[in-house]
């Protein structure tokens, strides 16, 4: 039999979707009666997510020194993650409802993940396009994503536009005849799904 486990696929996220989703841990763990001594405080954990948080806004600029500094807050900020996947491991000895409120993901035997199918079509308004993906297994957030004028070639230039708990968004305020190209992944409790093969819009 399996013995479910904290994953730690939460260091592999973008940045961006790293910091939210280490602070639902830090919420879920807070005041929380099964993980009352952790390795590392709570509060510990929080200023790592927050100067990882100001060390993206500095790095924004593109200045070098800024996105070294940002790399490494990262660094520092998944080392607590791995911690504190250590100590909820060891706590709840694949308890499932122990591990479930710890907020993180968890291991589990689901259907093999495949990447999203995704539609993408015209809104209510001039300027709105709206989403729509598969419903997945399980899945607990929807990650959106645009490329601007049409599929980027560099990872960096796909932008997270929303995350979302359905499998549906409606994007507003985009300018009449642009194109944009939109792809999705899904978090669940196995791990994040590979982006979806990407599909080009124009906006009416």
């Amino acid at each position: 039999m399996k013995i479910l486990r904290a994953l730690i696929d939460i260091v592999k996220f973008p940045i961006r979707e790293k910091i939210i989703a280490s602070r639902n841990i830090v919420v879920k763990m807070t005041a929380n009666t099964f993980y009352t001594q952790p390795y590392i405080p709570l509060a510990e954990f929080t200023l790592a997510i927050d100067a990882l948080e100001a060390a993206v806004i500095a790095a924004d600029d593109g200045s070098q020194t800024a996105k070294s500094i940002m790399h490494d807050k990262e660094t520092a900020l998944d080392n607590i993650i791995r911690v504190y996947a250590q100590y909820v491991n060891q706590v709840a000895n694949g308890d499932e409802t122990k591990l479930l409120s710890s907020g993180f993901n968890i291991s589990r035997e689901l259907p093999p993940v495949t990447k999203q199918i995704l539609s993408v079509v015209d809104g209510v308004h001039p300027g709105e396009v709206k989403f729509i993906t598969k419903a997945i297994y399980a899945a607990g957030v929807y990650i959106w994503q645009i490329g601007n004028g049409g599929i980027p070639t560099l990872e960096t230039d796909w932008k997270t536009v929303e995350m979302t708990t359905s499998a549906s968004y409606v994007m507003k305020g985009l300018d009449p005849g642009s194109i944009i190209a939109v792809r999705v992944a899904a978090v669940t409790p196995s791990g994040t799904t590979e982006f979806c093969v990407p599909v080009l819009k124009i906006v009416n």
